[in-house]
């Protein structure tokens, strides 16, 4: 296994790639969110199917939130991990308040890895 320290760059990696438009979140988790009156949310990203409790379903958001799944265990695995390495990997995301189109979020991934210690990316924007 590579060095644990690495996880937190992963938790970067995941966390950047979620906030941005390549990941197609945005605008669909926005809008879901502020249809279920949520502010913010989290989901496990080591699920097949990750999907925002509360949150309408939406085709396109469950969608984006596959590849994304696949995304980070990409990642993961180009770091030198496997699954067994790490117990969760999730992401934090809150829809900017100012921004109508949905196109803006605040992303934050945590990992906690097989040893219980946890790598933070901090709030990205």
């Amino acid at each position: 296994m590579t060095s644990p320290k690495v996880l937190a760059g992963v938790a970067h990696d995941v966390a950047a790639h979620a906030g941005s438009g390549m990941s197609f979140l945005s605008p669909h988790l926005a809008e879901a969110l502020r249809s279920g009156g949520i502010e913010t949310t989290s989901v496990e990203l080591l699920e097949v199917s990750p999907y925002p409790a509360g949150a309408p379903e939406r085709e396109s958001l469950r969608r984006s939130l596959q590849a994304l799944h696949t995304t980070t265990v990409s990642v993961l695995r180009k770091h030198g991990f496997e699954l067994s390495d790490v117990r969760s990997i999730r992401l934090h995301v809150t829809p900017v308040p100012w921004d109508d189109s949905g196109f803006m979020v605040h992303t934050r991934v945590v990992i906690t890895a097989a040893n219980g210690r946890t790598y933070d990316s901090g709030w990205l924007e």
